[in-house]
């Protein structure tokens, strides 16, 4: 029996959207880098301890036990962890299958690199690509990572020292930690980028919507955190960041099964006031074009106006269907009197040679 300790351990929070999770662990188990655990936390049996009840692979080890939310979860599995370097996976998300590898090599690489993260591809429900990739931009740390699905946490490594000197997820945070995390971490320790998606993102029905209140005190607590000591020229910088955040709750708005275009609209409304030039941004115009398009398809004074050119197009159709068949009557006509006129001027012909 080997005693040898993985040197990575791979985190799987599997509390929602489990039926996704069969994908989500096959892509952990075709990475090229094997010295590797995986950590997974449920709380269902039932629903995921037969589907694995079958497979010998002693680096899968399931933790079931009540869901004690996102951070705290994390959180166990980061203290029973035994890996140098810990991944972190959104139960839906995928890994390429050299993801581990680059990422180890490059935390092997660099020993003041605390932080490697990837870009990302953007797949639907079904797990199939949207053909759009994220390039986050953690150089602006401070503004815009984790506010509009920047540094994704299914797309990072992390040196386990590192915990040491910041922490662990706060456990205050119950819908998105992990922006604070970052920000934290930022603050000591070196980033690494990864310029390739090693990441596919699934993008499914949004819980943030469901929860709108929480995520929006999450994220007013991670912003006055990050700037509870900044200096006094780094206000523009807070404005913009609580900007980004109406901006991404308003888009979470959108992606939920029923939007509601005027919470939408106040979200955006909100990010203007706050940051005035966002309003000039390529995500703020397509938010906000999708909010006025919606409140189109909702609004009972366009359902009407559609009903209308409906019933104009049914009449329009019966009435040139009608003029078709008028012209066609009429042309018959023209041809059988044309043709009377002839058989007329042919017999007067013929009586005119009889009489000579």
């Amino acid at each position: 029996m080997s005693l040898k300790l993985p040197k990575v351990s791979i985190i799987v929070s599997a509390y929602q959207g489990v039926r996704y999770l069969p994908a989500t662990i096959n892509s952990i188990l075709q990475q090229t880098y094997t010295n590797f655990e995986v950590l997974i936390f449920n709380d269902d049996y039932n629903q995921t301890g037969r589907w694995f009840k079958g497979r010998q692979d002693s680096r899968l080890k399931f933790i079931f036990q009540e869901n004690l939310g996102i951070s705290q979860t994390f959180n166990q599995g980061i203290l029973e962890a035994q890996g140098k370097y810990l991944s972190l996976i959104n139960v839906g998300d995928l890994w390429h299958p050299h993801k581990l590898q680059k990422q180890v090599f490059s935390l092997d690489y660099d020993s003041e690199v605390g932080l490697v993260y990837s870009w990302l591809m953007l797949i639907d429900h079904h797990g199939k690509s949207t053909g759009k990739i994220v390039k986050p931009h953690p150089e602006r740390m401070n503004s815009q990572i984790g506010v509009g699905n920047q540094v994704c946490l299914s797309s990072v490594m992390v040196r386990r020292r590192c915990f040491d000197s910041i922490g662990l997820f706060d456990h205050q945070l119950k819908a998105i930690p992990a922006w604070d995390l970052w920000l934290r971490l930022s603050q000591r320790h070196q980033l690494q980028k990864i310029p390739e998606p090693l990441v596919y993102w699934r993008q499914r029905q949004s819980s943030l919507v469901e929860n709108l209140l929480i995520v929006e005190t999450d994220l007013q607590t991670t912003i006055e955190k990050a700037y509870l000591d900044a200096a006094p020229e780094l206000f523009p910088l807070k404005c913009r960041s609580y900007a980004c955040a109406s901006l991404f709750l308003a888009n979470n708005v959108l992606h939920h099964h029923d939007p509601d275009p005027a919470i939408a609209d106040n979200y955006c409304y909100q990010a203007l006031q706050h940051y005035p030039l966002i309003g000039f941004s390529a995500e703020f115009i397509k938010v906000r074009l999708a909010v006025i398009t919606l409140s189109c398809l909702k609004s009972d004074r366009f359902c009407r106006l559609l009903l209308l050119i409906e019933e104009t197009e049914v009449v329009l159709r019966s009435t040139i269907h009608k003029i078709k068949e008028y012209s066609r009557s009429v042309w018959d006509w023209m041809l059988e009197e044309e043709d009377l006129i002839i058989f007329w001027k042919n017999s007067k012909v013929e009586r005119q040679g009889k009489d000579y």
